[in-house]
């Protein structure tokens, strides 16, 4: 789980799929969903999701508004699929991006 952790803090930023991520660790995949579910909850991809969508948070509370857009951000976290990006950030945190954004950083 260390070497699974690390290299998704390595990789952020990419794009990465389920067979580049178990080669890199030398696991095979069932392995990394069995010990995914067991220590963490979720399935490996889907906790990459959610590290992504808490580093998408952080750039938005950091960014300024009137500088900044959502859709910068978004795409800098390797979110391309606007619309979506927006309906899992909402599911996930219980606003949207947009009311992230505009939120003063001391809240």
């Amino acid at each position: 789980m260390v070497r699974f952790e690390e290299a998704l803090r390595k990789r952020i930023d990419q794009t990465l799929n389920m067979p580049a991520l178990c080669a890199e660790l030398g696991v095979p995949a069932r392995t990394l969903r069995t010990c995914c579910a067991e220590f963490l909850g979720v399935s490996p991809m889907r906790y990459l999701l959610l590290q992504r969508l808490n580093e998408a948070r952080r750039a938005l509370r950091r960014a300024d508004p009137s500088t900044a857009s959502v859709a910068e951000v978004a795409r800098s976290h390797q979110f391309l699929e606007l619309g979506r990006f927006a309906v899992t950030y909402r599911t996930t945190f219980g606003e949207s991006p947009s009311a992230t954004l505009q939120r003063d950083p001391q809240t």
